[in-house]
């Protein structure tokens, strides 16, 4: 490259800075999707179907860990004919996990009416009681390949001030604050397809075991000391 040329390139490089640092917000945003959309047409589109691959059959898990009782397929043995993927032949011992609440027990196997409605709406009375929610940056890989879940940079999680401003309601931890029925009453107006005495049973039995909603409650009772 020449010295006029390389000259020519610097101050075309500088119009386009100045010319994109005056950009409004909507400009840029059409500037870089047409960009991309030229992007895309350009790259070369290659899908790949095949109808002849054979099915892969590992069998049942059947066989079991003498130490553990971990249960495994059988080609996962070791060159020494032994699965040790879980405990290293005992060597590793994990304590048992604590028994569940008896309530959530009976929802989760039992057949009533609440118990198959718990089981059902899982997913709400799960976020109905939920202390915060997660945040993350969801961007799927392009392409035409099968539904990736992936997430970009950090996963953190939102937790609410102890108390709720005027533009939005109650949620998460800022319900331990109310009685329980007050706090039910909010739940349940979000999530009309729960029952309410199940809901009710839920926050009794996690105002007594949760150290969080606890924290809650203290810390809104020395708010109310302090005023």
């Amino acid at each position: 490259m020449n010295l006029s040329r390389a000259v020519g390139y610097i101050i075309r490089n500088e119009q386009r800075r100045t010319e994109r640092s005056q950009e409004t917000v909507q400009e840029s945003t059409i500037r870089r999707r047409i960009r991309n959309e030229a992007d895309n047409r350009r790259r070369t589109k290659r899908v790949c179907i095949r109808n002849d691959v054979e099915e892969h059959n590992c069998g049942t898990m059947s066989e079991q860990c003498g130490f553990c009782g971990a249960v495994y397929w059988k080609e996962e043995k070791n060159t020494a004919h032994k699965y040790t993927k879980c405990c290293h032949d005992g060597k590793v011992q994990l304590p048992a996990f604590p028994d569940a609440p008896e309530l959530l027990k009976v929802l989760l196997t039992e057949n009533s009416p609440d118990a198959k409605n718990y089981r059902q709406r899982i997913r709400e009375y799960n976020s109905a009681f939920a202390f915060a929610s997660m945040g993350a940056q969801i961007k799927p890989p392009r392409g035409t390949g099968p539904y990736c879940y992936r997430l970009h940079g950090q996963v953190y999680h939102r937790v609410s001030p102890l108390y709720a401003s005027d533009q939005h309601k109650e949620s998460y931890g800022q319900l331990y604050i109310f009685d329980s029925s007050e706090a039910t009453e909010k739940r349940l107006s979000n999530n009309q397809n729960c029952l309410q005495h199940v809901f009710e049973k839920l926050d009794f039995m996690l105002r007594e075991i949760n150290p969080f909603a606890q924290s809650y409650l203290q810390m809104h009772r020395l708010v109310q000391e302090h005023q």
